[in-house]
This record gives structure tokens, sequence and C-alpha cells, in this order.
């Protein structure tokens, strides 16, 4: 499947090009693919997520609001039996569809064996920001539900919001912002909307975590900046399946198990 074979749709959500720091970000981390030549088994399409299963190993992304038409669900069908790595290059494509097609199969292609994944629960995510960002600035790109304690544990609280969200930080400070943070913490969905590789280069001084399901295990992320990846392992593949395929939001999936939560620095990326 080629790169522009989902781009010419018009009805689903639209991205901008890639280019500059986003294009460089997306060619590494199709370049540096853990497992390129695994082969694509399944995909599966829910209203809120898509996985795809390559080489038994199951990579997950959300579809913000993306919805495939029969066109997509032809390139669904023929991503079956692909490898991992021509699937990946969807991340090029200027679908919302495709590109979520291709983020999750870089996950598959990524994702570690999850019985090499320690089962003792870490630091969740928002108690690490907490610890980091104890007296400093934290900002915050996307959604997240512990936004409200958080703020509580934080010296200050800076959202990076394009939708109109109280107390968001105006985009015309986002510059200005970000090269004062001590702490930045930002979805993986930044990686679909094209916003990665901005946030991670204008917060250079900052501790950057990068954390939600759709996070790949990427070194290309730690040399743009990222400090931590905070992501998931599917450990039960039929069950995580079945909840993507009932629409469910992803704290329902996790909920109902199959998901292991995993934090890994540059210093546990393997090679």
């Amino acid at each position: 499947m080629s790169k522009e074979d989902c781009a010419h749709h018009d009805n689903v959500l639209a991205r901008p090009p890639l280019q500059g720091g986003e294009l460089r970000l997306a060619e590494e981390m199709l370049r540096s693919l853990a497992r390129p030549g695994a082969i694509v088994e399944q995909v599966v399409v829910g209203d809120k997520f898509l996985a795809v299963v390559a080489g038994a190993r199951v990579g997950l992304s959300s579809l913000l609001g993306a919805r495939p038409d029969a066109e997509d669900l032809r390139q669904v069908h023929f991503a079956e039996g692909q490898t991992a790595a021509t699937v990946a290059g969807n991340m090029t494509s200027s679908s919302a569809f495709c590109i979520s097609l291709g983020l999750a199969a870089v996950n598959a292609a990524n994702s570690p064996a999850p019985e090499s994944v320690s089962a003792t629960l870490g630091v969740p995510a928002d108690e690490l920001i907490a610890e980091l960002g104890r007296n400093g600035s934290v900002g915050l790109v996307g959604e997240f539900p512990f936004v409200s304690s958080l703020r509580q544990r934080v010296g200050q609280m800076h959202l990076f919001e394009l939708r109109d969200v109280p107390d968001a930080v105006s985009p015309q400070l986002w510059d200005e912002t970000l090269a004062g943070l001590d702490v930045l913490a930002v979805t993986g969905t930044a990686l679909l909307t094209r916003r990665m590789a901005y946030f991670l280069t204008q917060a250079r001084q900052a501790t950057v975590l990068v954390l939600g399901p759709s996070t790949p295990l990427s070194c290309s992320l730690f040399e743009f900046g990222a400090d931590y990846l905070c992501g998931s392992v599917v450990t039960d593949q039929e069950r995580v399946l079945d909840g993507i395929r009932a629409g469910l939001p992803f704290h329902q999936v996790k909920k109902n198990g199959g998901i292991r939560f995993t934090r890994w620095t540059r210093e546990d990326l393997p090679g």
C-alpha cells in the first residue's frame, strides 16, 4: 500500500502536509522501526481506536474522530498481509484516518513482547509529572483525566489546546510559554495532528514526557527531545480487540483488562 493510497478522500478529516520537523520526525520513526518486516495479520477499526496486529503484537492508535469511507476500508483490507513498514508508511498521508492506520502499524512494529514487560506497576504518569514539576512550571498538551488533581501538585500549570478550553494558553503565547517550562507532558496523538515535533523542539529545556495509548516506543522521539515515553502494551489481544470493536473509550478498554502500562527512557530501548 503506497502512502498516497489513503490521501485522496474528501469525507474524512484532512491533516496539513508534512514538512520541516514534523516530516523529519515521521521519516525517522519509519526508518527506525524495530520489526519492519512483521506481517500485518489483522486490522480492527472501532469508533474511537484502531488496532493493527503484526507479528502477534498489537499496536493502537486513536482515531481522533476520523471515520473511514468505503475506500478506506478497502485499504484496511489490503493492509492485511503487508509488512508493518508498508502500512506504517501511511504516517505520511494527508488523510486523518490513514495517519492513524500508519501510527498503529508503527506501534505494532515497535511493541515489545508482552512477557518482557514487567507486571509490576510503576509510578503512574501523573505522579511522575507531579514529582518532576513539584515546584516548577508544567505544560500539558492533550486531554488528561488528572488535570484538576495535578494542578494542585505542581508549581504552575499551562494547558495547550486548539479548542476553546478555560485557562488554556493563547496560541499566540505558545512559543514563549513553552520556552519557560520545566516539564512538558504531550499526548501521543500529537503525532496524528502533526504537532509533536513542534512541542518537542519548542520546549528543549524542559523534561518531556510523551504519554497515552497512541505513544510509540521509538528512539526517534528521544532524538527529538523526549525524556520519557509512557505507553501501553497489549497483553490480552482478543480482550482488547473486542473492546475496540465495541467502540469503547480507552479507559473502559483498560478497565476490562489486557493492557499493561509501561514507561521507557532512552536507556530502556533495545539496541
